[in-house]
């Protein structure tokens, strides 16, 4: 009897141009559109394998991703034919531990990677002499246009070098400013999408807490954010660390809920699909962390993708800013333990 050997099938390796960088305080992968498939329901395998993510791994050891959320982005970039805008840009977060990517908002930090990106890919052409450029970007993941002031070298190339320092980065840079335009409703058109700077969240989905309610401010300026007010908090919550499986389950259960009452979600199973958006942060006033009102005007716990976020995202800084300035939002809070420097 012929015994018939096995073919194993080998894989096919593709190569992908891309450039790594740091973008603030996120890193990821910088890619031309024309360097990936026209559909972008086509991305999800070649990013999930250039950052490591296949096979659920945590580690993204089979990748350039560094196993967190700030460090498995992706900036994909392509010239513009709209009037008034320089290039076109698509932010996709590649899931960490599952094989998922999330393309529903932007990232501020990786934008700000954009313009340098623009230029020295030459998508922009610097004028002759010039030490700095405007790059205008329209952003497919919220339509909006977000304008960068990159600083240049004699040579017309990026400058990287400078004495320009941010928290969460180690060392100095060259500065990159980044105005977002008209930032307010990026995802459902309202700054407000609730019609409420303050809602009462009432959360059912935690077995260990019973039922409770939060006051949190709905908000969409640059992204969509839930910003919750800490203090109301359930005491059991307060009393964890933000990492705590209890803290993540809570923090969950009100980002689903304020999904479903932002108009982003049909179902809580729906947003719980989606992890992207609508962001959360939880707020305090700066005396709760010993921290003087002369030293800050507020403290901030965000989270992304489910856990805590290392830095406050640069759109929620954008939102924060918006809630700060209108009357009767978490934020915006003036008792004993103001939210904003008097």
């Amino acid at each position: 009897m012929a015994i018939t050997p096995s073919v194993s099938k080998r894989r096919v390796r593709h190569s992908l141009p891309a450039v790594l960088m740091r973008a603030g305080t996120s890193k990821g992968l910088f890619i031309h559109r024309s360097h990936l498939p026209p559909s972008e329901n086509d991305w999800k395998t070649p990013l999930l394998a250039a950052m490591g993510s296949r096979y659920n791994d945590v580690r993204q050891i089979d990748g350039v991703g560094g196993g967190s959320s700030v460090t498995s982005k992706v900036a994909v970039v392509a010239p513009s034919s709209r009037p008034g805008v320089d290039v076109e840009y698509t932010f996709v977060q590649v899931a960490v531990g599952t094989e998922t990517v999330d393309l529903s908002g932007n990232c501020g930090n990786i934008c700000s990677g954009v313009g340098p990106f623009a230029v020295q890919e030459r998508l922009v052409t610097p004028l002759p002499g010039a030490r700095s450029m405007d790059v205008r970007i329209f952003n497919t993941n919220t339509s909006k246009l977000i304008v960068e002031t990159v600083y240049l070298d004699e040579d017309g190339n990026v400058e990287e070098d400078g004495d320009c320092l941010i928290p969460g980065v180690k060392g100095a840079g060259s500065e990159i400013k980044v105005a977002f335009v008209e930032p307010m409703g990026s995802m459902t058109g309202k700054l407000f999408p609730s019609g409420r700077p303050l809602d009462s969240i009432l959360v059912e989905e935690v077995p260990e807490l019973g039922p409770f309610i939060v006051e949190a401010t709905l908000i969409d300026s640059a992204n969509p954010f839930v910003l919750v007010d800490s203090q109301t908090l359930p005491l059991l919550v307060r009393s964890q660390a933000p990492d705590s499986p209890l803290a993540l389950e809570v923090a969950e259960a009100i980002r689903k809920r304020g999904a479903l009452l932002m108009g982003l979600a049909n179902t809580i199973e729906d947003a719980g699909l989606v992890r992207g958006t609508p962001k959360l942060a939880c707020l305090l006033p700066p005396s709760s962390g010993g921290i003087s009102k002369h030293e800050a005007d507020i403290r901030v716990q965000a989270y992304s993708m489910g856990k805590p976020h290392p830095s406050l995202q640069l759109t929620g800084g954008v939102t924060l800013a918006s809630a700060m300035i209108m009357d009767g939002t978490v934020a915006h809070r003036e008792d004993t333990e103001s939210y904003i420097r008097k």
